[in-house]
């Protein structure tokens, strides 16, 4: 396709992977026109080691980028969104032991925010840094999402909540390549971009991320204190401050009677009514199955029949084999191939076709309860009921 004279809203960060982004569409003809979305304010995290990957320090420095490559710049005031879409449901989920699922929440608003500015400006498209891809089945005109083809690169999991209302006027450049390759590249035409922020696991993981930013967030009379029990010997080791003080699977344990160095114990679960955390070994986490909430599927899927496919959460870059039964009220039940750790209840997990490259996302999810289940066939039930009925001869009585 030409694009020449095409205009698209690029969401910029000031880091190298959305200015690649923005530096790769001008080459390719398009009007670029770069917007950085402010999600907390600019003095709010003093350590860029414990801030969120898509926190924005300097907007001059994003500007100077901008006039660099000689493309107009906005600044959009999205905290007020943020608080409603992204901590308020971390806060509740923080009071509850359960996990944390901001990153996922974030990149969906901030989607939808880019497509409301997109509109404003009178753009036909929206970009961002992500490693993925977009693709557009010419037989039905129905949108999905892609995995990179570099497992170790791939961002589909953040995007896979995406309408496809928004999918229609995405653009992904980076989802053919590596991230090695776009830092290349930012080095190779001197692109006056900061490193993109190194963190292998999530936003808000460790308390000094969140912990000033809770404390005036919750109320004083929810701010819970209790004991911490081992669910497996049943010794209390000392008292917490508040469960949002820590996370589920959390390690080198502060608590009385708990060896720092002891890599099999760490917090398992959470009991609100008694203000108890339990602690114990990772096989309290470990589960070969789970309910789904929540559940949202691409357009034109068989839900008629239980479906094999894989799974990925954001702690592993693995694809899971797993079964699908679908159930009623957008829910479901996962079986997997084996054993799976960490599952916690709350997590966020995105479903795939097939664990090859260029995997297909097919819907999302929210884990419920977690555990081992037996179907329940109750049509054979019935069937059993009656076919004694029918040998005994006696006729059915109905007592009311």
């Amino acid at each position: 396709m030409d694009y020449s004279g095409k205009k698209v809203v690029v969401g910029l960060t000031g880091r190298i992977a959305s200015g690649v982004t923005a530096f790769l569409l001008k080459k390719q003809g398009f009007q670029v026109i770069g917007v950085s979305i402010l999600n907390n304010p600019q003095d709010a995290f003093e350590n860029p080691d414990t801030a969120p990957k898509c926190h924005i320090y300097n907007l001059d420095k994003i500007k100077n980028f901008c006039d660099h490559l000689g493309i107009p710049f906005y600044a959009t005031d999205g905290k007020r969104e943020f608080e409603d879409r992204v901590l308020d449901p971390f806060t509740s989920n923080k009071l509850t032991a359960k996990a944390n699922t901001t990153c996922f929440n974030c990149t969906a608003l901030r989607v939808e925010i880019l497509y409301q500015k997109m509109k404003k400006l009178g753009a036909e498209y929206i970009s961002t840094g992500h490693f993925c891809k977009i693709h557009k089945n010419l037989n039905s005109d129905i949108y999905s999402i892609h995995a990179n083809n570099d497992l170790e690169s791939d961002q589909s999991y953040l995007l896979s909540a995406v309408n496809e209302k928004y999918l229609k006027h995405m653009i992904l450049p980076l989802g053919e390549l590596r991230e090695s390759e776009v830092k290349t590249i930012a080095k190779k035409f001197n692109l006056p971009l900061e490193a993109s922020v190194e963190r292998e696991l999530f936003c808000y993981r460790e308390p000094e991320m969140y912990s000033k930013m809770l404390e005036a967030r919750i109320p004083k009379s929810l701010k819970k204190e209790g004991q911490v029990q081992n669910i497996d010997t049943e010794l209390v080791h000392g008292e917490h401050k508040g469960v949002y003080n820590h996370y589920v699977t959390e390690k080198n344990l502060p608590f009385s009677g708990v060896n720092p160095n002891d890599k099999s114990v760490q917090i398992v679960g959470y009991d609100f009514s008694k203000g108890i955390i339990e602690i114990g070994d990772e096989t309290h986490l470990s589960f070969k199955g789970c309910q789904i909430i929540d559940l949202h599927f691409s357009s034109g899927l068989d839900r008629t029949r239980p479906m094999n496919c894989f799974i990925k959460n954001k702690y592993s870059q693995d694809y899971l084999a797993c079964t699908l039964y679908f159930k009623n009220n957008n829910s479901a039940y996962i079986e997997f191939e084996k054993e799976i750790y960490p599952l916690i209840a709350g997590e966020q997990i995105v479903i795939f076709d097939r664990n090859t490259r260029n995997a297909k996302v097919i819907g999302t999810g929210q884990i419920c309860d977690r555990g081992e289940f037996k179907l329940i066939d109750r049509a054979a039930d019935f069937k059993t009921k009656n076919e004694v009925d029918e040998a005994v001869k006696e006729p059915k009585l109905f007592k009311f």
